[in-house]
């Protein structure tokens, strides 16, 4: 049975030092800084989440622990739903840091995948 896994990953970030996650397209508002944006894409046989992450101008060396060790803490355990369990897994593939104009944050992006068949 097919599972977005949406819910169980913002979850499972928000147990980590930034509180503020929201899932891709459900708020217009700006958010409290530092915040986490979960942006599900498909790709083939599996759906890519962007995680991509905000934190204020000059906290790049935050940005850059939360990115790459502190993601990799919080996804290594499966997700559960319901009876089912699935492994958060790592592409390798990240972007950033850049600012973004929007709300002149500094943010950068890392990519990992669930398999849509298993």
């Amino acid at each position: 049975m097919y599972r977005t896994y949406n819910t169980e990953i913002i979850n499972r970030l928000k147990t980590g030092s930034i509180k503020n996650v929201i899932l891709f397209g459900d708020s217009f508002d700006r958010q409290a800084i530092p915040y986490v944006v979960v942006k599900p894409m498909a790709s083939g046989d599996r759906k890519v989440y962007q995680i991509i992450v905000h934190m204020a101008l000059g906290m790049q060396d935050g940005l850059e622990r939360y990115i790459f060790q502190e993601l990799l803490e919080l996804l290594e355990e499966p997700l559960r739903a319901d009876e089912s369990q699935i492994t958060v897994k790592n592409t390798g593939a990240w972007l950033g840091p850049y600012v973004d104009e929007g709300d002149n944050t500094l943010a950068m992006s890392r990519d990992f995948y669930i398999p849509l068949i298993t």
